[in-house]
């Protein structure tokens, strides 16, 4: 083939992922490239390569195909009567359509899903396999998935592993030219071409055939502008049926439908159909499967649609709209492509059936529906609206960049001033999310001061998020409380900046946090306020957290989430399902954290919310590495300072380096943990002190300090918590920290007031919900106590509240124990996986933590269950209990 001349490292690569995945590990590889550069040659190869373990999918249509129609073809690419029912596909619900795409996959092992051209498939169902494929790895399953090199498919394929294809190496091109050519090229005319070709294969492959035998040789010269060279899609373009044939008949037919649907073309052209299928079939042109007619390259499609004529091209829109085999919002979409405007009846048409497909959860087909009725109307207001109505809808179906265009419309219409400052509160929203903060502060900053009174305080209220993003919680406050007061009460803009400036506020100062959300909850109303400001479940449940409410907030945002859900809401759902995995973090529940966790960052990464990403990815690598998986730790710490030093978004990077901080010292590299921890209290010295309990950073910092012999540099940082936890208000969470940040303090001068403050601290934590602190100040205490009988039942306490809430990280820093009789006989992977047993992981979370399959973990299971002679995980993770204790 030729896209796999000269690409041997990534062959290696694929094989080596195939090998990983029949071992039952799993991987989501994303090939980027140019077209023509062979994606599709390369994902043919490892197709053949795997035989009928690949499953290959090829996307079409884009906004003419159905919703979730490439979700539909890929489950119905992985079933196979080895796998069991998993209910059919749901309608146009993105979310229930990622539910069940990974459901099937996780049957399916050990299987290869190839999807070639993700950017030619429906909207949504590029959302819906981004979210399927963002959660944990499917065991067993390798997923290859290839795109063109464009912006919005870089950010669809960010947090994958991303292959790039670039153009062949010099040596590679030299040897696909020479094999492509029949005639002899001489060796200053194959200079040339390979020059010009910068190594696409599809133009080393073609350049000979669009040459005479003279300009090959040398003998005549080339000409000024080479063909293909620019314009790929001219290589198929010389390959086209005549005019007038069956076969360019069916081929432009199915050009301009998208889908090739065989149904659509037999019933237009029936007389035609068999032998232009036939002929395009003998040529290579077109393959007709399953009753879709699926063209050779992409670029077939764009030649057949270069060389049509717009009058042909609107009459064959015409008539597949008048087809009974298209369903009926297609044949709409056909009509509006054919119709030469304006048409105001097609127009209402059109946004009567964008209202219907909104409240069946296909937002990405109502807003191209609404851009097509733009193009019919007259009305300078009315196609103002409607790109307004439009860039709302991709903005909840997660297509920040569409949106913004679209805002960009408006504010550049001066007939339509009116509609001004709804557009720039919109538009700022949406920068801030898909970072670009500083501008979005602008934007509303230079908006307000020509804006009216009661626009003014729309426009405070929303400048919290760009605010936020920036990291300036005391401009926050003051734009919150300016916003509160010029907006009308109980409307959704007042009730949104109330919102806001309690989370402010909260974060600044925790004493106040239990009045404000007091406040709050007593005429608490969210109708209509998360179309006002989607991080309104941020908002909630952060004060509600600072506040120590967890289960109020639990209450609240767990149905808040189900709403979203239902509404298609990917934006706000984002916020509120990263709010509950912040409040499960912090209540000791990481299990339910990391679900939380999971859809929080797959949802900010698949629907244009890169801003937000960080903040849940450092949420996630802070559980993990209590878990003890300091690799996934690494990895996601990695992407979310990646994404936050590209976007400048310092209030994230000051969570991540909070989290960053409390990774390292569960791996017990306190340098690091000084190095991140240190550059958090630089950025409070700059911007002003913010409470404890916002970020949780203040008493590691005192803990890596000390370990490290730098207490003088501690100093400050625990004179600090000490006033916040001497306030009245303040958290009780705080409160227990500080005196464990004091009992570290004073442990080499006074030992016994040292445990005298940790014993305080176990008093005054709450053993279930801060069970994580209250295990990690047994720990403390266990090594201060003097008597060894005491240190040794304290030490078996925070070993089982460590294992309680499965940190194993933290459980293994305790002191080595001799093995018990019969762990001799085991070997060095069965003693980790029973020691994670014993730590409470699940077999899932061992081969996390392990590397490996859940599968392979089972297997090692059963040889230590025999080895031990015990018959179940109680029971063999009772040896290692009664081996340290």
């Amino acid at each position: 083939m030729a896209g796999i001349v000269g690409r041997v490292a990534l062959m290696e690569v694929l094989a080596d992922a195939w090998r990983q995945a029949c071992g039952g590990g799993g991987q989501v590889l994303v090939l980027l490239g140019d077209a023509g550069v062979g994606k599709s040659s390369v994902l043919g190869w490892l197709a053949e390569r795997i035989g009928r373990q690949a499953r290959t999918v090829t996307c079409r249509g884009e906004e003419l195909s159905l919703p979730l129609s490439t979700v539909a073809d890929c489950v119905s690419a992985l079933r196979s009567p080895a796998i069991s029912a998993v209910g059919g596909m749901p309608g146009t619900d993105v979310f229930q359509a990622a539910e069940v795409l990974r459901d099937t996959l996780n049957q399916a092992g050990p299987t290869a899903l190839l999807i070639d051209d993700i950017h030619d498939a429906d909207p949504s169902s590029r959302t819906a396999v981004s979210l399927a494929l963002r959660r944990s790895p499917v065991s067993g399953v390798l997923v290859v998935i290839t795109a063109r090199s464009t912006p919005a498919m870089h950010r669809f394929a960010e947090g994958f592993r991303v292959e790039q294809l670039d153009g062949l190496p010099i040596d590679a091109a030299a040897e696909l030219l020479e094999t492509s050519s029949e005639r002899p090229v001489a060796p200053e005319v194959a200079r040339k071409l390979l020059e010009v070709a910068a190594g696409n294969p599809l133009a080393l492959t073609h350049l000979p055939d669009a040459l005479s035998s003279d300009q090959l040789a040398g003998s005549a010269r080339l000409p000024d502008e080479l063909p293909l060279v620019g314009d790929l899609h001219t290589v198929f373009t010389r390959q086209l049926p005549l005019a007038g044939t069956a076969a360019r008949e069916v081929l432009d037919l199915a050009a301009v439908s998208a889908s090739g649907t065989w149904s659509v073309i037999a019933e237009l052209r029936p007389g035609l159909v068999v032998d232009g299928v036939a002929a395009l079939e003998d040529v290579g042109l077109a393959r007709l499967h399953e009753g879709v007619l699926t063209l050779r390259h992409p670029l077939l499609r764009t030649a057949a649609l270069r060389a049509m004529p717009q009058s042909r091209w609107r009459a064959l829109n015409l008539e597949l709209a008048a087809s009974s085999a298209t369903p009926e919002h297609i044949r709409l979409l056909h009509r509006a492509r054919g119709t030469l405007g304006p048409d105001e009846e097609l127009a209402d048409a059109l946004t009567d059936a964008a209202h219907v497909q909104r409240m069946l959860g296909a937002t990405a087909a109502a807003a191209y529906a609404l851009d097509c009725a733009v193009e019919l109307t007259e009305s300078p207001v009315r196609r103002a609206q409607l790109h307004m109505e439009t860039a709302g809808l991709l903005a909840v179906a997660g297509e920040p960049l569409a949106a913004r265009y679209r805002l960009e419309a408006v504010l550049a219409d001066p007939s339509c001033r009116d509609l001004h400052v709804a557009a720039t509160v919109s538009l700022a929203t949406l920068e801030a999310v898909d970072g670009a903060p500083a501008v979005a502060w602008q934007r509303l900053s230079e908006c307000a001061a020509a804006a009216s009174r009661d626009d003014i305080g729309i426009l405070y209220a929303r400048m919290g998020i760009p605010l936020g993003m920036l990291g300036l919680v005391g401009d926050i406050v003051q734009n919150a409380e300016t916003a509160v007061e010029l907006c009308k009460p109980s409307t959704p803009e007042w009730v949104a900046a109330r919102l806001t400036l309690a989370h402010a506020a909260c974060a600044s100062d925790e004493a106040r946090a239990n009045h404000l959300v007091d406040e709050l909850l007593g005429d608490l109303q969210l109708d209509g306020v998360v179309e006002v400001d989607p991080t309104v479940g941020l908002h909630l449940g952060r004060a509600l957290s600072i506040a120590e409410r967890y289960s109020t907030a639990v209450e609240i945002l767990t149905p808040l989430s189900t709403r979203l859900r239902g509404e298609g809401a990917r934006t706000s759902l984002a916020m509120t399902f990263g709010a509950l995995g912040e409040t499960r973090v912090r209540s000791s529940r990481f299990d339910e954290a990391l679900v939380c966790l999971d859809e929080a960052i797959a949802l900010s990464l698949a629907t244009g919310q890169r801003a937000f990403a960080p903040f849940w990815l450092s949420l996630r690598a802070r559980v993990r590495a209590i878990r003890g998986d300091d690799r996934a730790a690494d990895d996601d710490l990695a992407l979310g300072f990646s994404i936050s030093d590209e976007l400048h978004t310092f209030g994230a990077r000051y969570f991540l380096l909070a989290n960053a901080g409390l990774v390292a010292l569960s791996a017990g590299r306190y340098a690091d943990a000084v190095a991140a921890l240190e550059e958090c209290w630089s950025f409070e010295q700059s911007g002003g002190l913010l409470a404890p309990q916002l970020a949780r950073w203040h008493a590691d910092l005192v803990e890596a300090l000390v370990a490290t012999g730098r207490r003088d540099e501690a100093v400050p940082v625990l004179a600090h918590l000490t006033a916040v936890a001497d306030t009245p208000g303040c958290s009780r969470w705080t409160r227990a920290t500080t005196l464990r940040a004091q009992a570290l303090m004073c442990a080499d001068a006074d030992r016994d007031e040292a445990l005298r403050l940790a014993d305080a601290a176990l008093q005054t934590y709450d053993r279930d919900v801060d069970a994580f602190d209250h295990a990690r100040t047994l720990k403390i205490a266990a090594e201060l106590t003097p008597d060894p009988d005491r240190r040794q039942v304290t030490r078996m306490k925070a070993q089982y509240g460590f294992r309680r809430v499965g940190a194993s990280a933290w459980s293994a820093q305790g002191p080595a124990v001799e093995s018990p009789p019969g762990m001799s006989g085991l070997t060095d992977t069965e003693r980790r996986v029973l020691i994670e047993v014993s730590n409470g992981l699940t077999n899932r979370q061992i081969a996390n933590v392990l590397q490996m399959s859940s599968k392979t973990v089972a297997n090692h299971l059963y040889h230590v269950y025999r080895k031990l002679g015990v018959a179940s995980r109680t029971e063999a993770a009772r040896v290692i209990l009664l081996a340290q204790g």
